[in-house]
């Protein structure tokens, strides 16, 4: 599999937020990009994990992976910055969560990836694989989740970041 054979599936323009049907390509899309990731940063980092919607089968999402690699200290994420930028990501900073070390992919003017990077300690770690793993094994859950994505895309569509605040009560309560 090469890049130009699968991020057509992938990527939303201009930051807005849209909800797309479950596409079955997005765990091998996420399986040949982690493989790069542990290439280009075998030094550094440990495991990439795939977290978000686009990581729970059947589950309509924003058609951008999220995924988690993880390092073993906040000294080899920062050593791992430039694999990633060769890669293709984008190094944004913490990007408003202390400790985090995130990176964006954008592919003809979409963006397709979400990288969280912490090192194995972090909280979010745990939480984030914690979510993932709920809402594959509740799929009541899962089908409120979707339903209530549905909902916010539509109200908050060019406001990513009002999207994300208004799922957090439910994601909290999980």
């Amino acid at each position: 599999m090469t890049g130009a054979n699968y991020w057509h599936s992938l990527g939303t323009k201009g930051g807005h937020v849209e909800i797309v049907d479950y596409d079955p390509i997005w765990p091998r899309v996420f399986a040949y990009e982690a493989e790069a990731i542990l290439e280009a940063c075998r030094t550094w980092i440990t495991a990439v994990h795939h977290i978000g919607s686009t990581s729970v089968p059947g589950l309509a999402a924003k058609p951008v992976l999220d995924i988690v690699p993880v390092a073993a200290t906040p000294v080899m994420c920062a050593g791992s910055i430039t694999g990633m930028t060769g890669l293709g990501y984008h190094y944004k900073g913490e990007n408003g969560i202390p400790g985090r070390f995130y990176f964006d992919k954008i592919v003809d003017g979409r963006t397709v990836v979400h990288a969280h990077m912490f090192p194995s300690d972090h909280p979010e770690v745990r939480n984030h694989l914690r979510l993932r793993d709920y809402l594959k094994t509740h799929p009541d859950a899962a089908r409120d989740y979707e339903a209530l994505k549905r909902k916010l895309a539509s109200k908050h569509r060019g406001d990513r970041q009002a999207y994300t605040e208004a799922k957090a009560v439910f994601i909290d309560g999980i």
